[in-house]
């Protein structure tokens, strides 16, 4: 029997085993009844979520319900519940707590990472406030490693790339140019070793939380033993950690790179042990090359089925928005509206799966209907009916590139369809305090990865396709598919190719 096969049957026995005693909500639960019928929705769960929640939201009339999954039940509440969530100081509806399980923090990374988040400050303060400075090294890193990746081979004119992991190796080495400079951005055994890290985490997160905790730590260790795991690039980070915190010691000025920012607000114990200082680093890369990667992807998949006149609408904006400032600056960025429109449709429309602002309840939670959830369980609210609202967007059905440009011009507003912007219709970030501190960043990669795919290249889908491919779902992650590939071909003696 194959392990995979092994472990999911052991999981399923478990589960159903502590069904008598747990998941005990009080709420309508979708799928069938009993213990069966609860393993059995758990099952389905894994490649049928979306169906899942259809059933409950119509069956239920937005009521709140619950859906079993093989981590046990999560209550899906309604979007009238969104401000309630918004407002959590976490002392009911707690975030942090529910991070750390979702992803399993204590096994995948170290419980430091959410009892001391210093990392989160640092996005959220110097990161954002520092990002015009990283822009050049970004600008830099970007041309280089597309020359590369988009390279023809000798004899022919473009390039086939299977794009979602060309994509994830671009962002990471970009990424990284930012984290860490030039000499382990370039570095290709850094480089597989993290994008590994950051690939396996969330798989390694899910499989854990399969089974009991008494087994989680054994199980992980034998997984990361035998696939991988913080260990490979801690290993090669920490001499360039060590040089870093040398350096300083006395009193040599080195490059600034996010590392540096880490430095400055690092713990004691943390200075003294650099192992820990370089699991904040994997966290960041975690983040950054887990959602840029996957919002590049659709929104490239989405470019190529764009007609030549609409392409070269996109250009015209990107070239005047670089002419007017000299190049690439925080202004210039901000100019690329459809760019930017085209990134917060991709997360409308994909988001990063069909839940979103997930939290855990630690105390029981009174909901808007007057519905009252005990303390010990997840809730989160369906993005679904809040991204498709076609109250709120015209023909949601359509992913349409051009949506939100053309509501900032209608309404003459720079902020308010923003791809960036946070409000209760768009949840991709999730929101209030908790609201994602790398958005910035990540935006600001993207657009500058954007533009220069295409002022230098032209994107097409192979064999003249105009049909983005189809999304890889597991659980209730919405992924772009992992094996379609995208036709890259160099754009010789073109405007805006001097940028």
């Amino acid at each position: 029997m194959p392990l995979e096969t092994l472990l999911a049957t052991l999981a399923v026995l478990i589960t159903g085993l502590f069904y008598l005693t747990h998941n005990r909500t009080g709420l309508p639960r979708v799928g069938g009844k009993g213990p069966i019928g609860f393993i059995l929705t758990a099952l389905k769960s894994l490649t049928s979520f979306e169906e899942l929640i259809n059933e409950g939201w119509h069956k239920y009339g937005g009521k709140p319900f619950a859906l079993p999954t093989m981590a046990g039940q999560v209550v899906l509440v309604g979007p009238e519940n969104v401000d309630l969530i918004r407002m959590s100081d976490d002392s009911v509806i707690n975030q942090p707590i529910s991070i750390d399980e979702g992803l399993q923090i204590a096994h995948t990374m170290n419980p430091r990472q959410q009892a001391l988040p210093y990392q989160a400050v640092v996005t959220r303060t110097d990161l954002t406030r520092a990002i015009g400075s990283f822009i050049p090294e970004v600008v830099e890193e970007t041309n280089l490693s597309m020359a590369e990746a988009f390279s023809p081979k000798p004899g022919e004119k473009s390039a086939t790339v299977p794009l979602f992991e060309t994509m994830v190796h671009l962002v990471a080495r970009i990424s990284n140019r930012a984290m860490l400079g030039t000499s382990l951005c370039r570095n290709k055994t850094f480089l597989h070793e993290v994008i590994q890290f950051a690939e396996t985490l969330v798989p390694y997160a899910q499989l854990l939380l399969w089974f009991p905790r008494l087994m989680r730590a054994p199980l992980y260790f034998l997984m990361s033993s035998a696939f991988g795991g913080p260990k490979q690039p801690i290993k090669t980070l920490l001499p360039h950690l060590k040089t870093l915190l040398a350096d300083r010691e006395k009193g040599i000025e080195s490059s600034r790179t996010i590392s540096d920012f880490l430095i400055n607000h690092a713990p004691p114990e943390e200075i003294a042990n650099p192992e820990l200082l370089a699991m904040r680093v994997l966290n960041l890369n975690f983040g950054s090359i887990h959602t840029s990667s996957i919002f590049g992807t659709h929104a490239i998949f989405h470019l190529a089925t764009l007609s030549p006149s609409e392409l070269d609408g996109i250009r015209k904006e990107i070239i005047d928005a670089l002419e007017s400032e000299g190049g690439y600056t925080k202004t210039s960025l901000s100019k690329m509206r459809k760019l930017d429109s085209i990134l917060r449709e991709t997360g409308r429309f994909y988001a990063l799966g069909y839940v979103g602002l997930l939290r855990l309840l630690i105390k029981p939670l009174t909901l808007v209907d007057g519905t009252v959830i005990p303390a010990g369980y997840s809730i989160g609210v369906p993005t679904r009916p809040i991204h498709f609202d076609p109250t709120v967007y015209v023909d949601p059905e359509t992913f349409d590139c051009f949506r939100f440009s053309k509501l900032r011009e209608k309404e003459e507003s720079d902020v308010k369809h923003g791809f960036t912007t946070i409000d209760k219709d768009f949840i991709l970030f999730g929101l209030g305090r908790h609201a994602c501190p790398g958005r910035f960043f990540a935006s600001m990669e993207l657009k500058i990865m954007l533009s220069h795919l295409l002022l230098h290249y032209d994107v097409s889908l192979p064999d003249g396709a105009k049909e983005v491919p189809k999304p890889m779902v597991f659980a209730s992650a919405v992924m772009p598919n992992p094996k379609a590939s995208v036709v890259i071909t160099p754009r010789v003696g073109q405007p805006g190719q001097e940028f």
